[in-house]
């Protein structure tokens, strides 16, 4: 069965969306790993023994395993022992299963519903300009 062009649209805003949630966790993720390994690298020299790389290697370690979590081209698995906090998109994808659950059974109103479309749109576009510069 062959997608309807809306619903072809609607995955591309979808990946889009989680495409830039992706950008963004990625980009904070380095922006508090650049210190983090400085400060470990500065470690490794003035403290004495023969493993002076102990901490940066640690550091490179979670870097990779962020990496994997956030999987921001889609190239790694999932970690199989986390279940649905085993990745970025698992974590966004249970929260919509929710939110749509919750929609269903009228718990969220559907001003409620749109509201938080406007605001996942507004932080689309927020997150694109954040690229863009």
């Amino acid at each position: 069965m062959t997608a309807t062009p809306t619903s072809r649209r609607a995955q591309l805003v979808r990946t889009s969306v989680l495409f830039q949630l992706k950008l963004m966790v990625d980009g904070v993720r380095d922006f508090i790993l650049m210190p983090v390994a400085v400060v470990a690298t500065l470690v490794g020299l003035l403290r004495s023994g023969e493993d002076p790389e102990a901490e940066f290697l640690r550091v490179m370690e979670l870097g990779r395993a962020s990496e994997q979590w956030i999987n921001l081209f889609g190239d790694h698995e999932p970690f199989p022992a986390a279940g649905e906090m085993g990745s970025l998109e698992r974590l966004v994808s249970r929260a919509e299963e929710v939110l749509r659950e919750e929609v269903r059974q009228g718990d969220v109103s559907e001003r409620a519903a749109q509201a938080l479309g406007r605001a996942l749109a507004r932080l689309h576009q927020k997150s694109r300009g954040s690229v863009d510069q």
